[in-house]
């Protein structure tokens, strides 16, 4: 799961470098916001699992 996140966080980055469209951007944006949020919180919730 986590290489198909990491694959399609590298597609959103490489859309967003050359997308035009402001709205279509936006939406880029918060994809890849989006996916950087779920990461932080499995990284979190493995770092309380290690220190227990």
């Amino acid at each position: 799961m986590e290489r198909e996140n990491a694959e399609r966080f590298r597609k959103l980055c490489e859309k967003a470098a050359i997308e035009q469209d402001h709205k279509k951007l936006r939406r880029l944006i918060a994809e890849i916001t989006r996916l950087l949020e779920e990461k932080e919180q499995r990284l979190r919730r493995n770092e309380d699992d290690t220190r227990a």
